[in-house]
């Protein structure tokens, strides 16, 4: 079992990067019961080191509802960056397909351009607000998977969600991610949301990741599988022209509008 000083580090790691976390999320991360995660929390807030709040922690100098907020904020940063993505990863789409869409403010881009675009496309998402976007074309056959409803982020996770995956064939899914690397690949924050992706990528025959520049040569706590897996990575027109030649010294192609 991981001693004490190490669940601290690790804590403090996750919120250096990430600002906030919930209670739920390090249980599951550490393999730990809720109460010992419960005691971790109260022992680093008397150190100063983070608040509580309901349902979790925040870095002390992020106390302002920091939960609440990590979906809102993701939503609007970047966002012209998000839509020039958006609007190239579409390109690669034909009618008639069957695409996967996971949760995430890239692929709610995505979803909103290809509304207007397309006739008939048959669309798997985990992500409510996606369901909610594609409900404006009425040809589209969009399926929602089940599973556990995570507030903060209006997404579908756990076994039965990827359960209910494992049920298609996909021709392209759209991943959008927290970090990538060439050292760590793809890697998240979002632990609920790891399962959902790795199961959308094992399903389709196209394998497509959506982020913009801000992404890359950065890392999160979760890793989800090496860039090999992936056949393409969509992303916008500020990539340094370094960034993208060393991706393309190690065989990782990347679409972007250079």
């Amino acid at each position: 079992m991981m001693l004490q000083e190490q669940r601290h580090k690790m804590i403090e790691s996750f919120l250096k990067h990430q600002k906030a976390v919930k209670a739920s999320e390090l249980a599951v991360l550490l393999d730990v019961s809720i109460d010992t995660v419960r005691r971790d929390l109260e022992i680093l807030e008397k150190k100063g080191l983070v608040k509580k709040v309901h349902g979790g922690a925040v870095l002390i100098q992020n106390t302002d509802n920091v939960l609440n907020k990590l979906f809102s904020e993701r939503e609007v940063k970047n966002i012209e960056k998000k839509q020039e993505v958006a609007s190239l990863a579409i390109e690669l789409i034909e009618e008639g397909q069957a695409i996967a869409l996971n949760g995430g403010t890239t692929t709610i881009e995505i979803a909103k351009a290809i509304v207007d675009k397309f006739k008939r496309l048959t669309v798997i998402t985990n992500d409510l607000r996606i369901l909610s976007i594609l409900g404006a074309n009425k040809h589209f056959n969009v399926i929602l998977t089940g599973g556990f409803f995570n507030p903060e982020e209006y997404t579908l996770y756990g076994k039965q969600c990827e359960e209910i995956l494992s049920n298609f064939n996909i021709d392209i899914a759209f991943i959008t991610v927290n970090a990538i690397s060439l050292e760590h690949g793809l890697t998240d924050f979002r632990i609920n949301e790891v399962g959902v992706i790795q199961s959308m990528l094992s399903r389709s025959k196209y394998k497509i990741v959506a982020a913009d520049s801000s992404k890359f040569e950065t890392s999160a706590f979760i890793n989800i599988c090496p860039l090999k897996e992936i056949d393409l990575i969509v992303t916008d027109h500020s990539l340094p022209s370094d960034v993208l030649e060393e991706y393309s010294n190690q065989n990782i192609r990347i679409l972007s509008p250079h």
